[in-house]
């Protein structure tokens, strides 16, 4: 029966460390965590958004299925950050990502989102559990031999007045099945850079900075000029360059970037599907009654779930 990770389980996880499977970029990439450091915080502070759980099962190499789901404090969407093990295909994998969508739920999140690559077992499984996907996606790794240029074209980092500009551009330019799942990052701007032409904003780069590594999503006009240059100026202005490894993540409609950055040099990842699934969300209502007559009274705050009319 699946329920949540306890102190019992963790000594157990060192045999399922080689076989995690990442379904979250941001988490794999710019933060590299282990299975058992990833899987403790959720057991340290209930308040982390992290949420893991174990579905045991009759094994004789693996003592159950582990799974995790993370939603930040600010963000409607949750996020599938790892199953274990990556290698067996079973049918209780279901269960886990069931119980995993119903406490993102509970917490308020409208979807649960994964990022998987095409063709594998995970996209079997995650498919089985009803979620679909909604777009493809490469992830592209800039080399460390990478020629920043002189950074002479425009990269402005976002403030917070420019919180506009950024949703604008984006509802422009991002494809219409994507922002219905994916709304602009606004909550992560102050981290982004504005792309700035004959005093236009001409694109903008969302930026997921860790301890291990950057990584990009950029979106810019689709007829810019000069874009190599631009794409370099980005890299120099970028914060912890040299010291983090640097990626971009590059959807299928992108593929004017996908040419300058293979021109650079750069190196692409698998291609990965972008998968959803939409939750029933559960509330804990509370409604305030103002009852005629006793307008100088206190108001009487009554739980819907107990009344009786």
């Amino acid at each position: 029966m699946t329920r949540a990770l306890t102190w019992r389980d963790l000594a157990a996880l060192p045999r399922l460390q080689k076989q995690i499977v990442f379904l979250d970029n941001v988490l794999r990439l710019t933060y590299n965590p282990g299975l058992f450091s990833s899987s403790l915080l959720s057991i340290l502070t209930t308040s982390s958004g992290f949420c893991t759980a174990v579905n045991p099962i009759e094994s004789d190499q693996y003592p159950f299925l582990v799974g995790q789901a993370y939603q930040p404090s600010d963000d409607h969407s949750a996020r599938v950050t790892f199953l274990a093990p990556g290698d067996l295909d079973h049918e209780g994998y279901t269960d886990l990502l069931a119980y995993m969508a119903a406490r993102a739920g509970e917490a308020g999140a409208l979807q649960i989102l994964a990022e998987i690559e095409q063709n594998s077992l995970e996209y079997t499984i995650l498919t089985r559990a009803g979620y679909q996907a909604y777009a493809e996606q490469q992830i592209w790794r800039i080399p460390r031999r990478f020629l920043y240029g002189s950074g002479k074209k425009a990269w402005i980092p976002i403030t917070r007045s420019d919180a506009d500009r950024v949703i604008s551009i984006y509802q422009r330019l991002v494809p219409p099945q994507i922002q219905r799942v994916e709304s602009p990052p606004a909550g992560n701007t102050q981290q982004g850079m504005l792309c700035w032409k004959d005093g236009q904003i001409k694109g903008v780069a969302f930026t997921n900075i860790g301890p291990t590594g950057i990584l990009l999503d950029l979106v810019v006009e689709p007829d810019l000029d000069g874009l190599d240059d631009y794409l370099a100026a980005l890299f120099f202005h970028l914060p912890y360059r040299n010291y983090r490894d640097i990626f971009l993540r590059i959807r299928s409609y992108q593929q004017r970037l996908a040419s300058a950055l293979e021109r650079a040099g750069a190196s692409p990842g698998p291609i990965q599907k972008a998968v959803v699934k939409k939750l029933a969300v559960y509330y804990n209502a509370k409604q305030t009654f103002q009852v005629q007559g006793f307008d100088k009274q206190p108001d009487v705050t009554t739980p819907i779930s107990n009344t009786e009319n």
